[in-house]
């Protein structure tokens, strides 16, 4: 650095003749950013490697902490997977209970539909039959009184008075001797 300052003074020498004030000022910006760029680099190199170097530090811890916190996030992921497997098997099984235990009702209650149905065929045979007797005996019992009309009316006919008188003296002379 201090040979770099040599350099300059000498070029500058021997353009004006001699050392001296240089009033030109973009010569001198070139110098004063040269010397300010050496001033800083001598003595910021040590600042500026802390500062590099801390927060070097800290972007490897970050990445520590990320890494770990992927691992956490793999394991976990992988627990929540195999969850998610376990409850896809639960719910094949409880599908497959359903389906079984829905065939099960389902020919339950066509047994049972099946029972009421010839339950209620037989009770209406039995219905039947009854209404049927029942009209026999309706029809009986017409019968019978039209009969017993008819024979009343044709005995009206029949047993007229001198009839009657006859069929009772017939009656008392076989009764009497």
């Amino acid at each position: 650095m201090i040979e770099t300052l040599l350099f300059l003074a000498e070029a500058h020498s021997e353009v004006e003749g001699g050392f001296g004030l240089n009033l030109d000022i973009f010569e001198t910006n070139l110098i004063n950013l040269t010397l300010l760029v050496g001033i800083l680099i001598y003595f910021g190199k040590p600042l500026l490697t802390n500062i590099l170097s801390e927060r070097s530090s800290k972007i490897a811890e970050q990445i520590q902490a990320v890494e770990q916190k992927k691992k956490q996030a793999e394991v976990t992921l992988a627990q929540e997977q195999k969850k998610l497997e376990e409850a896809k098997v639960t719910a094949a099984k409880i599908r497959s209970e359903a389906t079984t235990n829905a065939r099960k009702a389902k020919e339950t209650i066509l047994a049972q539909g099946e029972k009421e149905v010839a339950r209620l065929k037989e009770m209406a045979g039995k219905d039947l039959s009854s209404e049927q007797e029942k009209a026999i005996a309706q029809l009986r019992e017409r019968v019978v009184a039209l009969a017993l009309e008819n024979a009343k009316s044709r005995m009206g006919d029949l047993l007229n008075d001198d009839a009657q008188r006859q069929l009772i003296d017939s009656s008392i002379a076989k009764l009497g001797g």
